[in-house]
């Protein structure tokens, strides 16, 4: 009986070793509602592989087709019912390939990065929601989401689950084959005042936001969530032409198998500690130019700040986007809505929000 529990202490402890490796992450990652699943909820990829890795090692994350796993009372493989013509809705419709840092919570100020590497073959299934990377509040909701948005990684800011302001960073097809660095400089805050994000991909500034960065009142903290998470098979499996309701491990058919790859998945409190934490996991290999931290582009200055910043998007074709800005948030919507009613007749807002 002793050796029994010996063993099982190891393989415990060895798992929770193998899924944190320092030159991977420094966050205390565990599967996440993996229970029940065929696949494994990451792969750890090295040398010799065959497979992309950077440095010693990296994550592989594999989303089988109707491969839903649960934790507990939750479950993604709720049923997909319809309550609406050609409408349906599930309490899970969702399959994931995902590691949790739920029990690592934190607030106020971070700088984070992480290294995403798309497959030749990588396919994006729009209009479900693919999440490679999420910040969520405890009990909240998403507060933000880097995701594949019809061909688009873009970054997602949220106040608990509610969608504030969407941002392209880069086309989904320039990611195919080679590595993406992202580093992101934010504060979380309730107050308008303090909460900011700044993004760079690959050295190459991309956007800021300033204001209220997370909304439940009563959040514990957040925790960030990596891997692959798709959101309403449903609409996807409509668009190829299947039918929406699946079931746990049924065929495939032209669902297709997504697998992404991540690495140096970082969180400090400071620029400087993140800096000392690179050149230790590298040493002395070569620092991915993306993480050149003293050398990224500086900030843009915004000829439009103060000024609201409305998206609008067609339903038909989402992946073409409609800006406009005027200091009256009502004006800077109807003037992006004109621009895309002038070619399509299913235009829709997809946030709108006021520039510092």
């Amino acid at each position: 009986m002793k050796i029994f529990f010996l063993i099982f202490f190891i393989m415990i402890f060895s798992q929770a070793a193998n899924a944190n490796k320092k030159d991977i992450t420094n966050i205390n990652f565990k599967s996440s509602v993996a229970e029940g699943k065929i696949g494994k909820s990451y792969e750890i990829v090295k040398d010799g592989s065959g497979e992309p890795f950077i440095g010693k090692s990296a994550y592989k994350f594999v989303a089988i087709p109707f491969d839903c796993g649960r934790d507990g009372n939750h479950t993604d493989c709720g049923e997909v019912v319809l309550y609406k013509e050609n409408r349906y809705r599930s309490k899970g419709d969702r399959v994931r390939s995902e590691l949790s840092s739920h029990d690592s919570t934190f607030k106020g100020e971070r700088w984070l990065t992480l290294s995403i590497y798309l497959p030749k073959d990588y396919k994006t299934i729009s209009p479900t929601v693919t999440s490679f990377y999420q910040i969520y509040e405890k009990h909240g909701g998403p507060a933000f989401k880097i995701e594949d948005f019809y061909g688009i990684m873009v970054a997602s800011i949220m106040h608990s689950g509610k969608l504030i302001a969407k941002t392209k960073l880069l086309e989904i097809d320039n990611m195919k084959g080679k590595w993406t660095h992202i580093v992101m400089h934010n504060n979380y805050s309730k107050k308008k005042d303090k909460g900011f994000y700044n993004i760079w991909v690959n050295s190459k500034y991309k956007t800021s936001f300033n204001g209220q960065t997370y909304g439940s009142s009563t959040t514990k903290g957040l925790y960030v969530k990596a891997g692959i998470y798709q959101t309403y098979l449903s609409r996807y499996l409509k668009k190829i032409g299947m039918k929406p309701k699946w079931k746990k491990g049924q065929a495939a058919g032209d669902f297709p198998t997504q697998i992404i790859y991540m690495d140096n998945i970082f969180k400090f409190r400071s620029k400087e500690k993140l800096k000392k934490n690179i050149a230790k996991v590298y040493k002395d290999l070569e620092i991915p130019k993306g993480f050149d931290l003293d050398n990224l582009e500086p900030k843009a200055l915004n000829k439009n700040s103060g000024k609201f910043y409305a998206i609008v998007f067609s339903k038909s074709d989402p992946s073409v986007e409609f800006i406009a800005y005027d200091i009256s948030k009502s004006k800077a919507n109807i003037k992006a809505m004109k621009k895309c009613f002038e070619k399509y007749d299913d235009c829709t807002i997809g946030s709108s929000y006021k520039l510092n």
